[in-house]
């Protein structure tokens, strides 16, 4: 059981500095730290992030009216309980979270997964590799989770949870007797702490392009997140008792492969590499291979190489985890075929930026028979980088016909958003051959529909953006949303029931 006394916290504390304690200390704290006021239980610890709409100071009076006991914030807040000021309130959920559960990190090898695409299937991969050669893993992404070998899709659109979720999830990991964690950690885990407080005993980048920079505001800053994964790297209680080191897995080529490998140096991490070769062999661990995988496409091979290399990297049998992940269908909504007995293939995709796009547009086309159409479903979230819009735009215009629909709108209008898409095509095509490949229907079930309606035999349906979600934001609402059963109710309308 962990020292939940309030010297112990102060000492976590200690390691990202304590500007100064207000108050008495003698205070009992019985229930878990929050961000949220709301989610405050009697005897618990407010942590008043200042977050980018509101600051959690604000909502300091709401959260000791709930009992909490202590509260944790950047200045004196001149509250009725004891206050810890703190120069980093992110850093501290992320220590308090980790040190309330018991630092679960440390009985577990947890690694970090972070690149710009390919995170959650390169992750999932993982997990099963891993446990393949008798490590079970515990799997924490976007897509869904798996808790002792229970798997479970994840509600809502979000990145990597907040810290005190995490830590949570991490304890239940352990508990289950996993004795393995995969984490993804995006690029909004890595900046904002969430992923903070902990060690990795391996991390492993996918690749990094842009993405995200309504968050970072530069390609250097959304660089600088991801390379945080590498300050985490270093031997934990659980990668000590395995006698397995700590290791960075990095693709082969990457523009950023120099600046990890550099931070991984500094940081006394060794470094093992994965690629492509031209011949459609992988590389894993520096030697190639041939994989048949479940999955398809070019860049799957690559995800399937990155898990693979830290399976070889720490000498484990690497044949057993090969065969794995060959058998490993993938999570939900990435690559995901539908085969419902329709003569054309239907796949479920995530890709939602413009690097994403090309490789789910070029997979998908490699699945087109001869003299097959590629028919494009997508759209692109408001309230969101608008640069990615014609960078997806630009990639669609490789399909044959275009339906430019709804991801999530949010309060931006879909009729901006569809221009800036329809701009990218464009580019691409020219004003008048865009126009007549491309269809604007918002409502994302009526364009599902009509892609459907259209398909004939041989041709591949590309569904883009939405992948494994399960809602719709649009104008300060959410829909509930099942890409899968919006599928199998169109192709119930041609004929072909499940």
């Amino acid at each position: 059981m962990p020292d939940r006394t309030l010297p112990a916290l102060l000492e976590r504390l200690g390691h990202i500095g304590i500007a100064r304690f207000t108050g008495s200390q003698s205070i009992s704290l019985t229930s878990a730290p929050t961000h949220d006021s709301r989610h405050v239980a009697p005897g618990g610890i407010f942590v008043a992030i200042r977050g980018f709409r509101t600051d959690g100071a604000a909502y300091a009076a709401e959260a000791v009216e709930h009992g909490a006991a202590l509260l944790v914030a950047e200045r004196d807040l001149h509250a009725a309980v004891p206050t810890v000021v703190v120069s980093d309130t992110r850093r501290a959920l992320a220590e308090l979270a980790a040190w309330w559960e018991g630092d679960p990190a440390e009985s577990l090898l947890t690694i970090g997964v972070t690149g710009t695409d390919g995170k959650t299937t390169t992750s999932t991969l993982l997990a099963t590799a891993l446990t393949a050669v008798g490590l079970p893993s515990g799997l924490l992404t976007t897509a869904i989770t798996r808790v002792g070998g229970i798997e479970a899709v994840v509600d809502g659109s979000h990145t990597t949870p907040e810290a005190p979720e995490l830590q949570h999830l991490l304890r239940r990991i352990a508990s289950s007797g996993d004795k393995a964690a995969v984490i993804e950690a995006t690029s909004h885990g890595l900046e904002l702490a969430r992923v903070g407080g902990m060690a990795f005993a391996a991390g492993l980048v996918t690749n990094v392009t842009v993405d995200h920079l309504d968050l970072h505001g530069t390609v250097e800053a959304y660089r600088a997140a991801k390379l945080r994964l590498v300050d985490q790297i270093r031997w934990s209680a659980a990668s000590r008792a395995a006698g397995l080191e700590p290791i960075l897995v990095l693709p082969i080529g990457d523009a950023t492969e120099p600046l990890f490998a550099a931070a991984a140096a500094s940081a006394g991490v060794r470094v093992a590499h994965f690629g492509m070769l031209p011949d459609g062999r992988v590389v894993i661990n520096g030697e190639p291979y041939a994989l048949e995988l479940q999955l398809p496409g070019r860049y799957n091979l690559a995800n399937a190489a990155a898990a693979l290399t830290l399976v070889a990297a720490w000498g484990l049998p690497l044949e057993v985890a090969r065969a794995a992940v060959e058998a490993e269908p993938g999570p939900p909504g990435r690559s995901q075929l539908i085969a419902d007995g329709q003569p054309f293939s239907i796949i479920i995709d995530f890709a939602h930026n413009g690097h994403a796009m090309r490789n789910a547009v070029e997979m998908a086309r490699s699945l087109c028979a001869q003299g097959g159409r590629l028919l494009v479903v997508a759209g692109a979230a408001g309230e969101r980088d608008p640069r990615r819009r014609p960078e997806i735009g630009a990639a669609l215009a490789a399909a044959d016909r275009i339906w430019i629909t709804e991801d999530h709108p949010r309060s931006e209008s879909s009729d901006a958003i569809a221009a800036a898409i329809l701009t990218g095509i464009s580019a691409v095509l020219g004003v008048a051959t865009a126009a007549g490949r491309t269809q604007i229907i918002h409502e994302r079930r009526a364009a599902i529909h009509s892609a459907l309606h259209e398909a004939r035999p041989g041709d591949v349906v590309l569904l883009a953006g939405k992948g494994h979600e399960q809602t719709i934001e649009r104008n300060g609402q959410v829909e509930a949303w099942d890409e899968v059963g919006v599928v199998r109710e169109a192709l119930a309308t041609l004929g072909y029931p499940r």
